[in-house]
């Protein structure tokens, strides 16, 4: 087997706009018959950059090639935000520019579909409240950037997107926002449950409006 063909820093590191609620976000880009060092090794790399502990997302270079050739918005938040550690080349210099990002509107419906099976999900399964209010966090989130490829100057990877759409303002409080997100973060990190102070069922269908109301100035 191949070694590792690739270490990159990506997201908010990758900007250089970290701060405490930021993941450490590192792709490893392996030969599709996969790698000969170990997780052991990457993060060992890593802790000479970083002193966070990593979120490591693997990939083989087949997977990555067709997101480049396909012009998923996964590519280009790589292509423009991601570095590669040192000792290894950049993603730009593997695969080149990604091709036009062109399925915006069918991500939007995805991600609306989604959002839209909350309602259900927490009228079954009342215990997943957190977990469910992270998926809205990821929806909302996703939704507006896939959507600032359109409505705005320039894609917006960050987490705050949903605030940052021209025209269309973001469905709820950005305090509210927040805790939704800190609910991923439960869901995900195993941090701390945060205290859910707002009306569910409201927000919901606040999030689930906006979603249709972007989708359509997107098509």
């Amino acid at each position: 087997m191949a070694p590792i063909i690739n270490v990159s820093v990506f997201g908010s590191y990758g900007r250089g706009s970290p701060d405490s609620s930021s993941d450490l976000d590192i792709l490893v880009l392996c030969p599709d018959d996969g790698g000969t060092q170990s997780e052991h090794y990457v993060r060992e790399i890593v802790s000479r950059e970083f002193s966070h502990s990593p979120s490591i997302s693997w990939y083989g270079m087949a997977k990555m090639r067709h997101f480049f050739r396909s012009g998923d918005l996964f590519a280009w938040h790589l292509f423009g935000e991601s570095r590669p550690l040192p000792g290894f080349k950049s993603l730009r210099d593997i695969f080149g520019a990604p091709s036009a990002y062109r399925n915006c509107a069918d991500d939007i419906e995805g991600l609306r579909e989604v959002l839209e099976g909350v309602p259900d999900q927490l009228r079954m399964r009342p215990q997943n409240l957190i977990y469910e209010l992270g998926i809205i966090y990821v929806c909302l989130r996703n939704i507006a950037m896939s959507a600032s490829s359109i409505l705005c100057s320039e894609v917006n990877f960050g987490r705050n997107s949903p605030f940052l759409l021209e025209n269309c303002p973001a469905p709820i409080a950005k305090e509210d926002y927040e805790v939704l997100a800190a609910c991923r973060h439960a869901s995900t990190r195993g941090s701390p449950e945060p205290l859910v102070h707002f009306d569910v069922g409201k927000l919901t269908r606040s999030c689930i409006a906006w979603a249709r109301s972007v989708e359509v100035l997107v098509r």
